[in-house]
């Protein structure tokens, strides 16, 4: 898994950033089926409770469905904001810009990795 950048997060933190990545990078589409969570457990040396947690978060997040017998899928991409989402994401995100500006990095910066982040979407 690679996050070294990312050591401050749990490692079910990790997995489900992970996933968001591949998604957003075109590497995993909807309806890809994600490995079970034994075998994603295996791959990435984590322990399976640590899977589901964040195959959990996934779900619950609207990123993945799990179809009962079939396996869990990446699911499609939401065609507007969920309000929930939205409301429990801007906490963290403004908790981010504090701890930011606390380290010296300016709105400037911010925006402009925010800009090169958006810029190198697949």
């Amino acid at each position: 898994m690679a996050t070294e950048s990312y050591t401050h997060l749990a490692y079910y933190e990790r997995l489900v950033l992970q996933i968001k990545t591949r998604i957003l990078q075109g590497i995993m589409q909807p309806g890809d089926k994600l490995p079970s969570v034994r075998e994603m457990a295996k791959q990435e040396q984590l322990n399976p409770n640590t899977v589901a947690k964040a195959y959990k978060q996934l779900e619950a997040d609207g990123v993945i469905y799990v179809e009962p017998g079939r396996g869990t899928f990446v699911a499609e991409p939401l065609k507007h904001a969920n309000s929930t989402a939205v409301a429990a994401f801007r906490p963290k995100f403004d908790a981010l810009v504090v701890e930011a500006q606390s380290l010296g990095i300016t709105l400037a910066t911010l925006q402009a990795w925010l800009t090169e982040k958006e810029e190198h979407r697949v």
